[in-house]
């Protein structure tokens, strides 16, 4: 299981790095036509605005597979080693019990969105709301897996 949830962390780090440099790219036109030559491009906005959202959805599953979020360490290092993995346990479940509620949710808000349109870009609502089961999901994977390889010690 281990190897798999690295391969997908691996795609889901080069797919934010590509949302990312997509995003300079067209905030880099949008100050280039509108500073250099007085004709701002509505589009840009927009685009940098949705690949920021999906930035930040995403980027918060691969900062869960590295263990960048917040934790309880302070609480931890008090603890004993039996205590921990039952803290451990508990913040992974309530982690659990959030993720699948974003899941749920988001799938909904997306499947309700798809017949509204962005403004400059025409693009679906639905596509920009989607990535908030997505990233659930991905969550999910890497709050589990997280939680296995702190509690047994192996992938």
């Amino acid at each position: 299981m281990g190897n798999l949830v690295s391969k997908v962390n691996s795609i889901l780090r080069f797919f934010i790095i590509a949302l990312l440099a997509i995003m300079v790219i067209a905030v880099f036109l949008q100050v280039l036509f509108r500073f250099l030559l007085d004709q701002p491009l509505a589009w840009t906005e927009e685009l940098a605005r949705y690949l920021l959202i999906w930035i930040t959805f995403l980027g918060s599953a691969y900062a869960m597979s590295i263990k960048a979020h917040i934790g309880t360490e302070y609480i931890q290092k008090y603890l004993s080693p039996h205590m921990n993995k039952v803290v451990l346990v508990i913040a992974a479940l309530c982690s659990l019990i959030f993720f699948l509620v974003m899941v749920q949710q988001g799938y909904l808000l997306s499947a309700r969105s798809m017949t509204q349109t962005s403004p400059t870009l025409l693009v679906p609502m639905g596509y920009v709301y989607m990535v908030i089961p997505i990233s659930g999901a991905l969550l999910i994977m890497n709050v589990i897996h997280v939680t296995w390889k702190d509690i047994t010690g192996k992938e």
